[in-house]
C-alpha cells in the first residue's frame, strides 16, 4: 500500500536535490534528513501560523487590504442560488509564500479527504499513516490547524469596498469581498468549456460542416479582470495559480442584428431572416440527424433537442416584436394575421381571452415554417432535403407539429 505523505516528501526532495551539485555532500545530507516525515511535519506545524486559509480574500479588492481572514463554509441548501456551499469550490490560502509547501501538504487527499480535514477529525486512517505516539500527532494536529482561523477579533480595512445597504431607516456598512474559490472554479469550468480537446474536435467539425453528436457550448462577450498586476502572487495563490486573472460573463440579453428590427407587415413568419448563421448552423444539424438510416433513442432525441432550438430562436425574434410600441401592427400599411397580432403586438393582449385557439394558430404556422425553412436551407445548399414522410426520418414531419402542441404555452 502506497503511502500519499511519503511519496509527496519523496517528490519536493528530489526537486531540491536535482538543485544540488554531486560534490555538496553535506547539503544532501541536511537535505536528506530534513524530509524525514518526522522532521518535516514538526517543522511544518512550526511554520503554519503563517499562512491564512481563506474563502473571501480581502487582497482582491485591494493589495494593502489587511482584513481579519474569513473562511466561509456554507451549508448546502436547493435555494437555486449560485453561491458557497451549494457549488464545490477550494479555499485560498494567504501568507509567506515560503510556508505554501504546507499548504501544498495539507491539501493533499486520503481518500477523498484532504490531510487538513483528516487532521481536523484526528482520523484513525491518518494516525496510521503517520506511525507516531498520540503526543506528537497532537502537537502536530494544534500546529497545523492554525491556518484556521487564529483571530481574536472581527475587522474590516479602508481599502476594501464598502456598500450601504439599507435596513429599514438605517443602513448596514457591508465589505464586499470576491468569493476567489469559486471564481477559480468558474474560471475552470469556462475553459474547459471552451478549450478542451472534446470542445477542439466539436468546433473543427463545424468548421467543415460536419455532423457532431455532442456539438459544443460557448459563452461569448467574456472579459478578463486582472488582480496584482505583475505580481498575482500577492494577492493569493489561487490567484497566482490563475495568472491573475478572472473572467466575467456578461449579465446582459442576446445583442440582435439591427435588420431584425424591421417590422413585419403582412406575416411575422415571411419577415424572418431565414440566411441567419445561428438558423443555418441548427439547420445543418438537424440534417445530419434526419439522414441516418437509424432511428433510435438517441436519434430522437437529439432530433427534439434542434426543434427545441429552432423554437427558441423564433420565440427570441417575437419577444423583440413583443418590446416594440403598442399598437405598432395597427399601423398603415400592415395586415398581420389577427393571431399574429394577438402574439406580436402588446395593444392585443388584453383582447388573448377572447379567442382560445390563437396559440394553436401560431402554432401551425411555426410548424409548417420551420418544414419549409428546411427544404429550402436544403436547397440553397445544393443537397437534396430529405424526403419527409418517405423515409425513416420523416417522423420529424410527424414530430414537429407534436413537439410545439405540447409547448403551446410558451407561445405567449
Amino acid at each position: 500500500m502506497t503511502n500519499p505523505i511519503t511519496e509527496f516528501l519523496e517528490n519536493r526532495k528530489q526537486l531540491k536535490l536535482k538543485a544540488l551539485k554531486d560534490d555538496e555532500y553535506e547539503k544532501r545530507l541536511e537535505l536528506e534528513q530534513s524530509f524525514e516525515t518526522n522532521t518535516w511535519i514538526t517543522h511544518a506545524a512550526s511554520r503554519a501560523w503563517q499562512l491564512d486559509l481563506v474563502s473571501h480574500p480581502g487582497k482582491f479588492s485591494h493589495p494593502d487590504a489587511r482584513i481579519t481572514p474569513v473562511l466561509f463554509d456554507g451549508k448546502h441548501q436547493a435555494d437555486g442560488y449560485l453561491r458557497s456551499g451549494n457549488a464545490h469550490a477550494q479555499h485560498d490560502v494567504l501568507g509567506n509564500a515560503a510556508a505554501l509547501d504546507v499548504y501544498a501538504f495539507l491539501t493533499l487527499e486520503l481518500n477523498g479527504r484532504s490531510v487538513l480535514t483528516h487532521f481536523e477529525d484526528a482520523t484513525g486512517e491518518l494516525k496510521q499513516l503517520l506511525n507516531v505516539d498520540d503526543d506528537t500527532f497532537q502537537q502536530w494536529r494544534s500546529g497545523l490547524l492554525q491556518i484556521k482561523g487564529k483571530a481574536d477579533e472581527v475587522k474590516t480595512h479602508t481599502n476594501v469596498k464598502q456598500v450601504y445597504f439599507p435596513v429599514k431607516d438605517n443602513y448596514h456598512l457591508l465589505s464586499i469581498l470576491y468569493p476567489s474559490g469559486l471564481m477559480t472554479a468558474q474560471r475552470e469550468r469556462i475553459r474547459q468549456m471552451k478549450f478542451s480537446d472534446a470542445t477542439k474536435v466539436a468546433r473543427e467539425a463545424r468548421r467543415k460542416s460536419e455532423f457532431h453528436e455532442q456539438g459544443f457550448a460557448d459563452l461569448p462577450g467574456l472579459l478578463t479582470q486582472n488582480f496584482g498586476g505583475t505580481k498575482p502572487q500577492n494577492i493569493s495563490k489561487l490567484n497566482s495559480n490563475n495568472r491573475g486573472q478572472a473572467w466575467l460573463m456578461p449579465c446582459l440579453p442576446p445583442a440582435l442584428a439591427p435588420s431584425y428590427l424591421r417590422l413585419p407587415k403582412t406575416d411575422f413568419f415571411q419577415w424572418l431572416y431565414t440566411r441567419d448563421t445561428e438558423l443555418e448552423s441548427i439547420l445543418k444539424a438537424l440534417h445530419k440527424l434526419l439522414q441516418a438510416d437509424y432511428n433510435n433513442a438517441e436519434i430522437r432525441r437529439n432530433r427534439q433537442y434542434r426543434t427545441s432550438q429552432l423554437f427558441e430562436w423564433v420565440l427570441l425574434r417575437a419577444a423583440l416584436l413583443q418590446q416594440q410600441s403598442a399598437g405598432w401592427s395597427k399601423a398603415q400599411g400592415f395586415q398581420l394575421p389577427l393571431a399574429q397580432q394577438l402574439w406580436l403586438d402588446v395593444a392585443y393582449f388584453d383582447e388573448r381571452q377572447q379567442y382560445d385557439d390563437w396559440q394553436q394558430d401560431i402554432a401551425g404556422q411555426l410548424s409548417e415554417w420551420m418544414l419549409v425553412t428546411y427544404r429550402r436551407f436544403q436547397k440553397r445548399q445544393h443537397q437534396t432535403a430529405v424526403q419527409l414522410g418517405a423515409t425513416e426520418a420523416g417522423a420529424f414531419q410527424k414530430e414537429l407539429p407534436e413537439y410545439i402542441r405540447q409547448h403551446e404555452e410558451f407561445i405567449l
